[in-house]
């Protein structure tokens, strides 16, 4: 009995979590990838998009393969990333983290003046 109430807390946790547009659950990371040393876009496992402002020195962010994400306030991996948790990547002999100052729903308006701003970059004007 006891273990069926487990897992029923468990799905109900999962389910709330992933019902809110919201929320970036540590456990449900799918992707990501650096457009600077300040930004990540993070992507779930319902292909819902994130954007992470970031602060702190996060030098080779755009060149890293695997990153560690780290919540301030829980250890289930259920809970949704916030301001002040962190990402940590790591260096040869160097460990960084990087806390998060800012997380927002990264909609596809946002993504197509992205491609924008960054087109306009590339072409030199």
């Amino acid at each position: 009995m006891k273990r069926f109430i487990l897992v029923g807390l468990a799905w109900l946790l999962t389910q709330s979590a992933q019902a809110n547009p919201n929320c970036l659950e540590i456990g449900q990371i799918w992707s990501w990838k650096a457009p600077d040393r300040m930004t990540l876009i993070v992507e779930d496992n319902w292909h819902q998009k994130f954007k992470l402002g970031l602060m702190g020195y996060c030098g080779q962010l755009p060149f890293k393969l695997t990153l560690g994400f780290k919540s301030i306030g829980g250890i289930s991996g259920l809970e949704c990333l916030s301001k002040g948790d962190e990402v940590i990547s790591h260096d040869i002999g160097m460990h960084y983290t990087c806390p998060i100052a800012s997380i927002v729903p990264y909609t596809p308006a946002m993504e197509k003046a992205d491609k924008a701003a960054a087109g306009q970059q590339g072409s030199g004007h």
